[in-house]
């Protein structure tokens, strides 16, 4: 399976790191795991619905990352828990550690999947970078209607 994310280059790998500092929809401070998106177009909005900043502060320094999961077992969430549960199931999955893949409903697009990477799973060996693609963000994602 393709997956993607969309990082500032320093920050393109799947360490899980970043969200080990400062946690996230998914996991807690202290545990690493990675964002992922099942379409390259998610991976965008994922990012953008975040990234608090007008057009000409974003850094020139995003890529694509292509990543494949090889024979990495995954984990369907068959439904979206409510935004309170996200926390305590993703944290859950990484104690207990099932798999190394967890695909859940996107907030952004609730009828797509993120993919959750769990980088301390044995299994996440299969995941990997198959490419990194510079990425400059369009200013018309920040206009108000007109092109």
């Amino acid at each position: 399976m393709r997956i993607w994310r969309v990082a500032k280059r320093a920050f393109a790998d799947l360490s899980g790191e970043g969200a080990r500092l400062v946690g996230g929809r998914w996991n807690s401070p202290g545990r690493p795991m990675v964002y992922a998106a099942a379409e390259a177009s998610l991976a965008l909005l994922e990012v953008r619905a975040h990234l608090d900043l007008p057009f000409d502060l974003v850094p020139d320094d995003f890529v694509f990352m292509e990543i494949e999961t090889g024979s990495a077992e995954v984990e369907d969430m068959a439904l979206p828990p409510a935004a309170a549960e996200c926390l305590h199931n993703g944290d859950r999955w990484l104690t207990e550690g099932r798999t190394p893949l967890l695909r859940v409903p996107s907030v952004v697009v609730s009828f797509s999947s993120n993919v959750l990477i769990n980088p301390r799973h044995p299994g996440s060996r299969d995941v990997s970078i198959a490419a990194l693609h510079p990425f400059q963000f369009d200013r018309r994602l920040w206009s108000s209607g007109t092109t």
